[in-house]
């Protein structure tokens, strides 16, 4: 699940708890207390995770079922393929702003552990800290030397009271739990904001649980008060002391507070809808996403009807041909491969069968249907005819990197009110607007190749790069704008002389350096195709 996806729900989770504790705030603050601990350990826990759990669950009940009726064919789900003139596939990268993010959120986190192991220690060894509760699992009470010889016995019963409940309700594990959230959430304001409030119920919350069991009011705001003056209050959460939170605040609600009522019943109706909704609407999902997957995978998209065949003749297609409904092509399996999944022949790793075995394909499906839909028809044809089985791997390859030239870029940048200027080569007399967003890598003779762009992108540009290069081509360029050009350049190993130069140089003449780089790409692993199609369906 995506991380703002996460951050947003536990946001919007933290605000009806804000809400919530609007509607309970003449109630116990230690109902409140635990609304916020809720609200923390939701950013610990994604929704993704309940819906996981019942996911499991119920694939695990549906084990003990009936057996299906029906034949089911596993099929891996495609990528988001582009339209026509689209992006190819590219190869996955983690660019520098992406590495200084996570070097900068590292810092971040480190910084938080430090700084709260320091006050960890002065906490610890610190002569002059006020009473307290020290330890998480195992907590001890820890009174300053001598404390009894300031405070009227009242007084020292009434603090030793205070954290008595500090000991009774785990508040020092809670506020631990809560330093780990702020030290992984360290950047979102709203955890730091929740921090504060635990605190404020927490010690609130003993506050009147301290008066509730009968101390005077006057005494035990002033053995508050002393301990101010005699000690420091507590450097971290995770050690709570009776001088926390707002002391003014704490102070006039001691003197002049109300006592807390209990909850009525439609405040209990309100908290138990609120959670049962909380667990509610993630298990729910959960428990119905097998059913949806099972849909999918039982009903994968497929031909209306697909003939499929050896053929002895020796041309292929480079696309299929369509008409209509009707789908027609020849062609070798990495050519069936590359556009099922829309990716590249260095994309595809494992035994797949040359050009020697070539196959004609004819299909029939809804005229309607998009080219998207049309690759994903394809790979199930892949899997039911050929038994075909893929999964796929991100490995570090070597390629290109598309970088600017030392001189800067040397094509025209386009915008929307330029017209854009006609095509050469063999696309010479035809409308330039036929081409725009496009990016083709065509070959000009047995010894030219070409490459033109109009108004498209430098990743656009690394795509065209890759099919002629067959190998990956990062796009380190930095530029985000779109660009025309046109060029031709020597093939490799060229039959004849020409006096074009070869790719890399013609790429410096554009002002752009390709470079060799090392980075990640996704694979397609073929782990099993059968050379021999199985027999034609009725």
């Amino acid at each position: 699940m995506s991380l703002v996806f996460h951050l947003a729900e536990s946001s919007a989770f933290a605000c009806l708890v804000w809400l919530l504790n609007l509607v309970l705030r003449g109630n116990p603050a230690r109902l409140r207390h635990c609304l916020w601990m809720a609200a923390s350990v939701k950013f610990l826990m994604p929704f993704a995770l309940f819906v996981a759990l019942a996911s499991q669950a119920t694939r695990h009940i549906a084990v003990h079922g009936p057996p299906p009726q029906m034949r089911f064919v596993m099929v891996e789900s495609a990528p988001p393929v582009a339209a026509e003139g689209a992006i190819p596939a590219r190869p996955v990268r983690r660019d520098w702003r992406e590495k200084l993010v996570w070097l900068v959120w590292g810092c971040g986190c480190a910084g938080m552990l430090v700084r709260w192991r320091l006050r960890w220690m002065r906490a610890t060894r610190g002569t002059l800290l006020g009473p307290a509760v020290v330890g998480i699992f195992r907590p001890v009470l820890m009174l300053p030397e001598g404390i009894e010889e300031r405070l009227t016995p009242e007084q020292l019963q009434a603090v030793v009271a205070h954290e008595i409940c500090h000991v009774r309700h785990r508040d020092n594990l809670a506020a631990a739990v809560h330093m780990m959230v702020e030290a992984i959430f360290w950047f979102h304001p709203l955890v730091w904001w929740i921090g504060v409030r635990l605190v404020e119920e927490r010690e609130r919350a003993c506050d009147e649980e301290v008066l509730e069991r009968g101390s005077d009011r006057a005494t035990y705001a002033a053995s508050i008060l002393r301990v101010c003056e005699l000690c420091l209050e507590s450097p971290v959460a995770c050690v709570s002391g009776v001088t926390g939170a707002d002391l003014k605040r704490r102070i006039r609600e001691i003197m002049h507070g109300s006592v807390p009522q209990h909850l009525e019943t439609r405040q209990k109706a309100l908290l138990a809808a609120f959670g049962l909704a909380a667990l509610a609407v993630p298990l729910g999902i959960g428990w119905t996403h097998p059913a949806q997957t099972a849909a999918l995978t039982a009903a994968p998209l497929q031909f209306d009807a697909a003939s499929v065949k050896i053929s002895d003749q020796r041309y292929l297609n480079i696309f299929p041909k369509r008409s209509g409904g009707r789908i027609e092509w020849i062609a070798d399996l990495g050519s069936f491969l590359r556009y099922a999944y829309h990716i590249e022949s260095w994309q595809i790793s494992g035994a797949v069968p040359g050009p020697d075995h070539i196959y004609s394909i004819q299909a029939v499906t809804d005229p309607k249907a998009t080219e998207d839909q049309v690759r994903l028809m394809f790979q199930s044809l892949l899997v039911s005819r050929f038994q075909m089985a893929v999964h796929r791997e991100t490995r570090q390859i070597e390629g290109f990197a598309l970088t600017v030239g030392k001189g800067g870029i040397k094509i025209p940048e386009a915008t929307p009110e330029d017209q854009p200027p006609a095509l050469p080569g063999i696309f010479r007399g035809e409308d330039p607007r036929t081409l725009d967003g496009k990016v083709l890598a065509t070959i000009q003779s047995t010894s030219v190749g070409a490459i033109t762009g109009r108004r498209v992108t430098m990743l656009q540009l690394a795509g065209a790069l890759e099919r002629v290069l067959r190998t990956a081509v990062f796009d380190e360029t930095g530029l985000n704008a779109k660009y025309y050009f046109d060029f031709e350049f020597a093939r490799e190993d060229p039959p004849e002389d020409t006096d074009r130069p070869d790719l890399f140089h013609a790429i410096e003449e554009l002002g752009l350096k390709l470079e060799k780089h090392r980075g990640a790409a996704e694979i397609l692993v073929v782990d099993h195709i059968e050379k021999v199609p199985t027999e034609n369906l009725p």
